[in-house]
């Protein structure tokens, strides 16, 4: 498979049973089970990947402090992406701590779940981000095509942040409504401290999906941001909705090869953007992020 020795950029890890406010299971409470700690170790274990970054899911801190706990029992060299409310009361201390978890390699900003994404700009907020990229933690952007400009006009006031667009920024199903996509993308992409994660393109479209109904959104992400800006991701275990890992490798594989990529480039996709990106999975892959107790 495609992922044998490559970090996977993208995976989740849930428990059902907490009742996270998980906005995917609230769609397709189906996926709970295959989110759980056994499923995660099975999928990295079955697809060969070296190591993951694990993503929180939930905009909430009893999420990310339970997902930090969670998986240290995966068995498996995992980069964090944990959450902060920027600007809030509480940001200090859980910067704080996240900072000081070596297994922490970023912070994801979901602007899909904000009622004013702007308020990111806030000077309060600007304050908290710069805190965690001087630290060396990216921030992770889950944002449909309508806030696009958001994360361009946060990677313009953040320059030395590494800022990560999820999913190749959520394109729309209907090919009519491409038009806003398209152009966030291309802003986005002429900015040099953006990367993106290469994943979700398939799951909109069901359980059948199949390449050619994503293939134009794929090359165009590829030919925008290059290998060395795109990070391949499976989005364990949400891609089960659109057939699973093994039908993302196929496409990404068939992607790949009909873009030419050389050796150099495909180590980027699978490997180097992700390491260059979250740069402290260099240390967390080579075993050095002790265990800690998260607060």
């Amino acid at each position: 498979m495609i992922f044998d020795g490559a970090i996977d950029a993208h995976v989740h890890l849930w428990d059902p049973a907490r009742g996270d406010d998980i906005l995917i299971l609230r769609k397709e409470p189906w996926i709970g089970p295959l989110g759980q700690v056994e499923a995660l170790r099975t999928h990295l274990s079955e697809c060969g990947a070296a190591g993951a970054v694990l993503v929180q899911s939930a905009p909430d801190a009893g999420h990310s402090d339970w997902l930090r706990a969670a998986a240290r029992g995966v068995g498996v060299p995992l980069g964090l992406v944990g959450w902060i409310e920027p600007g809030s009361p509480e940001a200090d201390r859980r910067i704080a701590a996240l900072i000081e978890d070596p297994w922490v390699c970023g912070v994801r900003l979901m602007l899909n779940r904000m009622d004013t994404p702007e308020a990111l700009l806030d000077r309060a907020a600007l304050e908290d981000l710069s805190q965690l990229a001087a630290a060396g933690l990216a921030l992770e952007c889950l944002a449909p095509p309508e806030c696009l400009a958001d994360v361009a006009a946060l990677a313009r006031a953040l320059p030395e942040a590494q800022i990560v667009v999820d999913h190749c920024g959520l394109p729309p199903v209907p090919p009519a409504s491409l038009a806003p996509w398209q152009h966030g993308i291309e802003d986005l992409a002429g900015l040099p401290n953006v990367s993106m994660k290469f994943s979700g393109l398939m799951e909109p479209f069901g359980p059948e999906a199949h390449l050619s109904q994503v293939e134009d959104r794929a090359a165009a992400c590829l030919d925008l941001f290059g290998p060395g800006r795109l990070m391949a991701a499976s989005n364990h275990p949400v891609c089960a909705m659109a057939g699973g890992t093994a039908r993302w490798a196929d496409s990404l594989e068939r992607i790949m090869g009909r873009a030419g990529l050389d050796m150099t480039d495909r180590a980027a996709l699978l490997r180097g953007t992700a390491l260059r990106v979250f740069g402290r999975l260099t240390d967390i892959l080579a075993g050095e992020g002790e265990t800690i107790c998260t607060s």
